[in-house]
């Protein structure tokens, strides 16, 4: 339960400063966590990177304070971050659609996002799996892309890069060479994580003992401790995966012992041979003990 206040008291910090410089490292430090894990715990959470909340939370302000004909747009802008008429105009159109202002004249439809807070959930009919694994070092290889959580683009490119190397038959040159059959469903690797979001994502799967081809990334994972999930998907539900990690940052880790590490983020899916397009899918996170 720590966490969701660690988290809570997080958001409250975000708040008090809204009209100053906010530093994402400053507000992690608060949730006392290091600023990728909680870039990742806040983006798993809630569909959103800690600078778009930022953002959009400044923009609501923003546009409550223009419906006051008493400020100017200058001031507001300046007093929530924007160094320019031009960038502040712009982001704000992108979030209400209208110009700053044309809000001055009133009878404007503007949007509101409201503070956020974070909550546990208490479900007694849906139990979420895992089990603890220690793995030695080994190598995964396949073909790699480089995504973002910003705007939530990685739920679209991920999917698409997957189409893609199936189209273009890579997919199923690597089950061949592994000597897999054709619809073997690879492993998915996050890995190489950056401060602005980025991160590198491969399809692919754990390297055999025999030299691989130069056409493929080969990427060595040390030893880890990785706690294990499990969940249920079909062909047509394809963000199932991401309702698991947010179950995982919800429900598990604030009532766990352990935490996460840095490493490389393994998702893994395995067709139900019982059930026609079924799959159960498999988040693997490296993890020590408080």
């Amino acid at each position: 339960m720590e966490i969701i206040k660690s988290l809570n008291n997080a958001l409250d910090y975000i708040e008090d400063n809204l009209n100053s410089t906010i530093e994402i490292e400053d507000v992690a430090k608060v949730a006392y966590l290091s600023r990728s894990h909680f870039q990742r715990m806040f983006h798993a959470l809630t569909g959103f990177t800690i600078g778009e909340y930022i953002r959009n939370r400044r923009l609501t302000l923003a546009a409550e304070e223009l419906t006051s004909k008493d400020v100017r747009v200058t001031d507001v802008a300046i007093r929530y971050g924007y160094e320019s008429i031009d960038a502040f105009t712009k982001a704000f159109q992108r979030l209400h659609g209208v110009t700053p202002s044309k809000i001055k004249k009133g009878n404007i439809r503007l949007k509101a996002f409201p503070k956020l807070s974070f909550q546990i959930s208490i479900k007694g009919n849906c139990e979420l799996n895992y089990r603890i694994i220690e793995k030695d070092s080994f190598k995964v290889f396949g073909v790699e892309f480089e995504t973002t959580i910003a705007d939530n683009l990685l739920y679209e490119e991920i999917p698409k890069f997957c189409d893609k190397i199936w189209v273009d038959g890579t997919h199923q040159k690597i089950n061949e060479f592994l000597g897999y059959p054709k619809m073997h469903m690879l492993h998915g690797i996050h890995y190489d994580f950056k401060e602005d979001g980025s991160r590198k994502y491969m399809m692919g799967w754990e390297a055999p003992e025999r030299d691989i081809p130069k056409e493929y990334k080969v990427l060595e994972i040390p030893s880890y401790t990785f706690a294990v999930f499990d969940g249920k998907g079909d062909s047509l539900n394809r963000l199932a995966i991401s309702d698991l990690w947010k179950r995982i940052y919800l429900e598990w880790f604030p009532k766990s012992g352990f935490k996460e590490v840095e490493g490389a983020y393994i998702e893994k899916y395995f067709w139900d041979d019982s059930e026609y397009n079924q799959y159960t899918c498999e988040v693997w996170i490296p993890v020590e003990r408080r």
